[in-house]
């Protein structure tokens, strides 16, 4: 069964059930009230003859002329009054077929001052306790409710009608509704099903109405945006590392080639060895960054956390830059707002942010005028704060967004300065793995400095 219907029965039978519900209630409700009305007017009625007769004395002929000539709504009436043993002492009905005649059981039903009611299709009956000073009666009024007879197949017929039509009209609107509602989701399926990795660019319209499907089409527009800056990156990614590992390759493969056509010496041949062997570990530096970067980008929670002191972790740099370049130097200053233990202590991989940290420290050293990177750890707004900064040439504004992407190398410094373009952009996704930012700031020919934020254990 097509959605179409499906939605339209969904919503009739919901909006039929209400509307069932609420006739169903207008006609007992009307039912009850009637009823009600109808046992008052019983219940005045035998009062009203009691006390013509008790209170008054009136003779009981009398009584009974009044009641048959008198005006009254009530059809087929019957009153009838016993004493306290039951005794009948009045009795009068239109007709003899209307007389009620009770058994003292039915008669006991009511004590003094109450009234009982006795519904049947035929006749209504109200049995009611009456005290005078001097004794104890019981009345009985019956009455066949002619207006109610007449007033509710009315009613049922034009609460039928009502339902019939109002179903109808709901069922109708309800298949205009469910096609234009499927209309609209078709309409953005087959936008969606247009758009493929060749035609990413593409976007869904949403539309000027502010509803649910603008939401829907905005969201997926959004998930779009994403994905594509995602492929993008991708393609970057493999299209730069592609170049990268053919480069040493080739250079490999043509070193060896040279070397076997003809005999040479073995000075020669140790040239080409130790060649080939920087361009082997320039191949191995290459794919252990390629290697560490998709695990931290295939890891949906990372690897297992635990607490860690930065500034021991700082403190580790100097020996580590020196054994990289003996002329690398890093400056170390500790703020005077670190005030306890607890204020160093990050969240994370100890290994991990180490590796983050190290990956920009070099590249300050690297790019340096004088090889020094300065390292400033503070504690800000319950969070550590460190900044890395160089005297290097600095990073163009244009340059500055995209220098977290794979393989991007500043065009200035690509030839003079060894690099693959990858220490960036995997300590960009470690810090951003363990909820840190980091921001850059640079002028040209004044240097440049990287902000990391990281939050606090506990704080």
């Amino acid at each position: 069964m097509q959605i179409r219907y499906r939605i339209t029965l969904v919503f009739t039978g919901i909006v039929s059930v209400i509307l069932l519900v609420l006739c169903t209630s207008i006609y007992l409700g009307s039912y009850e009230n009637r009823t009600d009305q109808f046992h008052g007017r019983l219940y005045r009625k035998g009062i009203s003859t009691a006390e013509m007769i008790l209170l008054h004395g009136m003779p009981a002929d009398l009584v009974r002329e009044i009641n048959k000539t008198s005006p009254s709504a009530l059809q087929n009436k019957s009153i009838s009054i016993y004493d306290s043993s039951y005794v009948l002492l009045f009795n009068y009905s239109e007709d003899a077929k209307d007389s009620i005649v009770l058994n003292k059981e039915q008669l006991k039903t009511v004590d003094e001052n109450t009234v009982h009611y006795i519904d049947s299709d035929e006749k209504d009956i109200a049995i009611l306790g009456y005290r005078t000073k001097n004794a104890y009666y019981t009345i009985v009024v019956s009455a066949f409710d002619g207006d109610l007879a007449e007033w509710l197949p009315k009613l049922r017929f034009i609460l039928t009608v009502c339902f019939i039509v109002s179903v109808t009209v709901v069922l109708i609107g309800g298949y205009a509704f469910s096609i234009r509602l499927v209309r609209s989701f078709s309409d953005l399926s087959n936008q969606i099903n247009h758009i493929s990795t060749h035609q990413f660019s593409t976007r869904l319209d949403s539309g000027e109405g502010k509803d649910e499907l603008q939401k829907l089409a905005l969201t997926i527009n959004n998930l779009l945006d994403r994905l594509q800056a995602s492929f993008d990156t991708q393609r970057r990614f493999i299209d730069n590392a592609s170049h990268e590992l053919s480069t040493p390759m080739a250079s490999i493969s043509s070193q060896i080639e040279v070397a076997l056509q003809r005999e040479r010496s073995l000075g020669e041949y140790q040239n080409v060895l130790k060649s080939i062997n920087d361009d082997i570990k320039r191949i191995s530096t290459l794919v252990k960054s390629l290697l560490e970067i998709a695990k931290i980008s295939g890891s949906a929670k990372g690897p297992d956390l635990f607490p860690v002191r930065i500034d021991e972790l700082i403190m580790r740099l100097p020996s580590d830059m020196r054994k990289i370049n003996p002329k690398n130097e890093v400056k170390i200053v500790i703020g005077d707002d670190i005030e306890n233990d607890e204020e160093l202590m990050v969240y994370g991989n100890e290994e991990l942010i180490y590796a983050a940290l190290k990956n920009i420290v070099h590249n300050a050293c690297k790019y340096s005028n004088d090889f020094m990177a300065v390292v400033n750890l503070h504690f800000v707004n319950k969070k550590i704060v460190v900044t890395i900064a160089d005297n290097g040439p600095g990073i163009s504004e244009e340059e500055q967004q995209q220098i977290f992407q794979p393989f991007f190398r500043g065009s200035d410094l690509s030839h003079k300065v060894s690099g693959f373009g990858l220490g960036l952009p995997l300590a960009y996704q470690i810090i951003k793995l363990y909820n840190g930012e980091i921001e850059v700031s640079s002028v040209m020919g004044e240097g440049s400095v990287f902000k990391i934020t990281m939050p606090v254990v506990g704080i």
